[in-house]
């Protein structure tokens, strides 16, 4: 299926702000410009957000609140209130390529915190508060289904991303009959700081701008509670990094067998029980 039309055009229905966790760089502030050229007051939450002043807008037209996602005091005390009816946006994320038992402690336990712990707590949070519907938007990846090597933790919590929202939908239901959840799951963007120290053809990836429109247009034309989506770039010569849509979710890849000296996969053993 070919993109929806990235052009900005005002957002249906009745939801007027959005607030965006993981706003201040990448596909995240792509995204919140989008929202805001959508007519949205958009709130920017981000560790990086703290230096702006508040409440007032920074020079872009975005209302910055500071949030570090690693810090368990900041995702408590951090500002909740948002007018309803709201889009909210999960978009928070770092990339790391290492293999489990090169990865620290530390890494484990501050990447686990703000792909997925930190966003979970802050987001039960803003549900709470929520006074009207909201429309969750979930920033995942590919990666959640795709074979990667030497990205087992990365993937793993990606894929904890994705599950966890498709099952927060009946809670959402329960809650207000208006709620929607979004699922996207994009493939490579060209964001030079989300893949630092690898050498990458950013020209062959997505432009996040480009990928941000398609995807406030999806959220745009949703009337089913759930809708998720795979936003992959196009390797065809002569049209690499062209977002190429489609919807529903992907079974997950198996990993690779291992080969042969002849270059044939090797059979399984048998495990008996």
């Amino acid at each position: 299926m070919s993109p929806t039309s990235p052009a900005a055009r005002p957002l249906p229905g009745s939801f007027r702000s959005a607030a965006v966790i993981g706003g201040t760089h990448g596909l995240g502030r792509a995204l919140a410009l989008a929202a805001r050229d959508r007519g949205l007051r958009t709130v920017v939450y981000g560790r990086s957000a703290a230096p702006l002043a508040e409440p007032g807008p920074d020079p872009d037209g975005l209302l910055p609140r500071a949030l570090n996602l690693c810090d368990p005091q900041s995702v408590r005390t951090a500002s909740v209130e948002l007018p309803s009816p709201c889009y909210v946006l999960w978009v928070a994320g770092a990339f790391l390529k290492k293999a489990l038992v090169e990865t620290t402690e530390d890494e484990v336990e501050q990447l686990t915190r703000l792909l997925f712990s930190g966003p979970v707590l802050f987001l039960r949070r803003l549900l709470a508060e929520a006074e009207g519907p909201v429309h969750l938007i979930t920033i995942a990846s590919s990666s959640s289904w795709k074979r990667r090597e030497r990205e087992s933790l990365y993937c793993g919590l990606k894929a904890a991303q994705a599950t966890f929202v498709r099952n927060l939908v009946p809670e959402l239901l329960a809650a207000h009959p208006e709620n929607r959840v979004t699922l996207v799951n994009p493939g490579g963007l060209a964001v030079p700081d989300f893949h630092t120290g690898l050498a990458l053809d950013f020209g062959a990836m997505m432009d996040p701008g480009e990928v941000a429109g398609i995807v406030w247009n999806i959220a745009a034309d949703q009337r089913r509670a759930f809708t998720e989506v795979q936003i992959l770039r196009s390797r065809e010569p002569g049209s690499e990094g062209t977002p190429e849509v489609s919807y529903g979710a992907r079974a997950p890849q198996p990993p690779e067998e291992p080969a042969t000296a002849a270059g044939e996969p090797a059979a399984l053993p048998i495990q008996h029980h």
